[in-house]
């Protein structure tokens, strides 16, 4: 198993991006810019036990139930979410949100991943995985009128 690792700096203050995610415009922004994705049931909170749950399409005509739960959150800081059913062997998403000496923030988003055959299957992953939180970073942004800079993407 890895982590996989996407973080980038943002020009804004780390609780104005926290309280971003902890609203429901964060997910409605993020889950937006997601191709394939159905909300079944959104959180309502950022708080330990709230649950998401998707429908993803994974290939035409084979859709997958995805669920997620938080399992640790502190204001300000992080907060991770868990998929307790879903098509990884393994996905723990932590949200790392850090302060930079400037004022800006870091938000760094670290996933323990396990898949089939990860030896191979990490490989055509990273490209995927990138793809993703690079949209959403750059939604994030857009959503504060900001580009975020990355920092750095890849296995850990």
């Amino acid at each position: 198993m890895n982590t996989f690792i996407y973080r980038s700096s943002f020009p804004i203050k780390k609780k104005e991006l926290f309280q971003f995610h902890e609203d429901p415009i964060g997910f409605q922004t993020l889950v937006s810019g997601a191709t394939g994705v159905k909300v079944l049931k959104a959180p309502k909170s950022l708080q330990v036990g709230e649950e998401v749950i998707l429908e993803i399409n994974i290939f035409p005509f084979w859709k997958k139930i995805w669920v997620a739960k938080h399992i640790s959150y502190k204001k300000n800081e992080f907060f991770i979410d868990n998929q307790e059913k879903g098509p990884f062997l393994k996905f723990e998403h932590t949200h790392r949100f850090l302060d930079e000496a400037d004022g800006g923030c870091i938000l760094s988003e670290e996933i323990q991943i396990h898949f089939y055959f990860w030896t191979i299957s990490r490989v055509f992953l990273l490209p995927i995985l990138f793809l993703m939180f690079h949209k959403r970073h750059t939604l994030t942004g857009k959503h504060f009128g900001v580009k975020p800079k990355l920092i750095f993407c890849g296995y850990s």
